[in-house]
């Protein structure tokens, strides 16, 4: 098993364990994007670099993967997250070693990445800003507007990720607001356009990895909501769904069958 799958196993678990301390929700949110968050924190990024998670509701799946990367203590995770008097709220806010953002009010992350990419830019700095967003999110007008603006700065040391779980709040995302081809549109307004299996280590790897010289990139990265609770997979319910300490046998021994299959 490669260093990145390895971490990911472990960020997976230690999600579902803080989450099951916490009696929090946003399970599924946040096991959708650990192998993307893993593969940008672990994989691409330079320690100078910034990762904003723009869908803050998943928090616990950033913590995690913070984690892995050094950032926080995995004891800090498991007694901090989303409790009374804890030191990690149950969406990210800034002042927590490796959050740049508070998030959770969704559509703001891509303006305020245009921000942090156009200062560095003006810095003449080298340092990249990484923004990963919810496919359900995309129904913010406000992200449309940043990715316009983005594209007409041709802001080249920003990148975009795209948790495409294909499921939001309250359903699923083609029903709601169908936005594909979402590849296209996104390459429509300018972007230099990846797709990728999220959960491919390579694949994310090599996808973010591309810098197109005068264009925003964009990587949208094919996931499943709960991936690696088979069970939650795929399920629009794992959005809310909150489990109790005593299901802890439930949760974990699905994700170890998960792993063996």
């Amino acid at each position: 098993m490669s260093r990145l799958a390895e971490s990911a196993d472990a960020a997976r678990r230690l999600a579902l364990e803080a989450a099951l301390a916490a009696g929090s929700s946003h399970i599924g949110s946040s096991l959708s994007l650990i192998d993307l968050m893993t593969v940008l924190r672990l994989g691409v990024m330079w320690p100078e670099d910034r990762l904003l998670l723009s869908k803050g509701h998943a928090a616990a799946g950033f913590y995690a993967v913070l984690a892995q990367a050094g950032a926080l203590s995995r004891e800090e995770v498991l007694d901090g997250y989303c409790r009374d008097g804890g030191t990690l709220a149950g969406h990210p806010e800034r002042g927590y070693p490796g959050v740049e953002i508070t998030g959770g009010s969704l559509g703001h992350g891509p303006s305020i990445a245009i921000g942090m990419a156009l200062a560095d830019r003006h810095d003449r700095s080298h340092r990249r800003t990484y923004c990963v967003v919810g496919d359900g999110e995309l129904n913010e007008g406000s992200v449309w507007e940043a990715i316009a603006l983005a594209s007409h700065l041709r802001l080249a040391n920003l990148t975009v990720a795209v948790d495409a779980n294909g499921l939001q709040g309250l359903g699923r995302a083609s029903d709601i607001l169908d936005l594909e081809p979402l590849a296209g549109k996104l390459e429509a307004f300018g972007w230099s356009v990846a797709e990728a299996d999220g959960h491919d280590h390579e694949a994310l790897q090599r996808a973010l990895s591309v810098q197109q010289p005068g264009r925003p990139r964009a990587v949208v990265a094919r996931t499943v909501k709960g991936y690696g609770v088979g069970f939650l997979e795929g399920d629009v319910m794992s959005h809310y769904r909150s489990f109790k300490p005593d299901q802890r046998d439930l949760l974990l021994g699905a994700l170890e069958e998960r792993r063996a299959a």
